[in-house]
């Protein structure tokens, strides 16, 4: 009996270990440096891991590392930075929000290698063909082409000149219709392909037949998100305050975003019921989408199995 409830607490160790080592290690978020959110812009410097992000201080043209938390400012004041992007081994800067559409023009501005936490810059005047218009993405091409995707009202994709001038206006011309709530995009690695973060998700779209080729659709994440990837094609997407990483999917999925920890009530704050331990049924059904959870229980329960095995070896060796 004894050589038989050992081999049963040996076989259910050996189980656990097997269902740990098999679960999907989970991507941990990263937390940008403090001040550095709410997120409306970043870009991964390429051949290299730095991610720069445009924040609270955009607007006064400083931009943060989210690694280290080291800045780098420009001295070309910007009215609405909305968006990041490299190309060129250049840092391209889109102060192209607009919300009330009351802007002649919006500007681009290309800055050049960092001297210290500074650097030059030039800049890119542009208008729409078709009146003025709030955008919250800019992103650029393999090609080197600059596009800009705008929000609300009837969005659309424009396309700036191959070659814009820094004397005179450029036009921007549209291309395609947008999907609604863009919020951010990037082009993938191949220069062709964008990523763009909607309202309801991220839309990988062809930049060549504007045919949506897979889609990602979010829930639980906050609006208002930023995009985009590195050397390898890892998405990093979020801001608002953690950031994701996430793989370009094969094929359309679903991508279940569990919301951040609300803050606790102040311990000052006036004595209120206390909220019933059973959950309700809307948050049941948030928790059944969440496809991780099978290898947690299976994990738990062999655990158990263990546990129980183990006692009753101790018994019988005891008695």
């Amino acid at each position: 009996m004894k050589t038989f409830l050992r081999g049963c607490a040996a076989t259910a160790a050996a189980a656990l270990a097997l269902s740990l080592a098999a679960l999907p290690a989970a991507a941990d978020d990263l937390t940008p440096p403090e001040g550095s959110t709410p997120v409306v812009g970043m870009a991964v410097e390429p051949g290299t891991s730095q991610l720069w992000l445009a924040g609270p201080a955009a607007d006064s043209g400083t931009f943060v590392n989210a690694e280290t938390g080291d800045t780098w400012s420009f001295g070309g004041d910007p009215d609405n930075v909305q968006a990041l992007a490299w190309s060129e081994g250049r840092l391209w800067v889109g102060d192209i929000g607009d919300p009330e559409a009351g802007r002649d023009f919006v500007v681009i501005f290309r800055l050049g290698p960092p001297e210290g936490d500074r650097s030059t810059y030039h800049a890119f005047d542009f208008e729409y063909e078709d009146g003025a218009r709030d955008a919250r993405a800019m992103l650029i091409s393999g090609r080197g082409n600059i596009y800009i995707v705008t929000t609300g009202e009837d969005p659309g994709i424009y396309r700036a000149p191959s070659e814009p001038s820094r004397q005179s206006m450029n036009t921007l011309t549209r291309v395609a219709d947008a999907p609604e709530g863009v919020s951010d995009g990037v082009f993938l690695t191949d220069g062709a392909t964008m990523a763009l973060r909607t309202a309801t998700g991220i839309e990988y779209v062809d930049a060549f037949s504007w045919e949506t080729l897979v889609t990602d659709t979010i829930t639980g994440a906050p609006e208002g998100e930023s995009i985009t990837v590195d050397q390898d094609d890892q998405v990093f997407v979020g801001g608002n305050p953690t950031i994701r990483t996430e793989e370009v999917p094969a094929s359309d999925t679903t991508t279940a975003v569990t919301p951040a920890p609300t803050a606790s009530p102040s311990p000052t704050a006036p004595a209120t019921a206390a909220p019933s331990a059973t959950p309700s049924a809307e948050a049941e059904a948030e928790h059944s989408k969440q496809p991780t959870r099978t290898g947690t229980w299976f994990a738990l329960g062999m655990a158990a199995l263990l546990a129980v095995a183990a006692g009753a070896v101790t018994f019988i060796v005891r008695k």
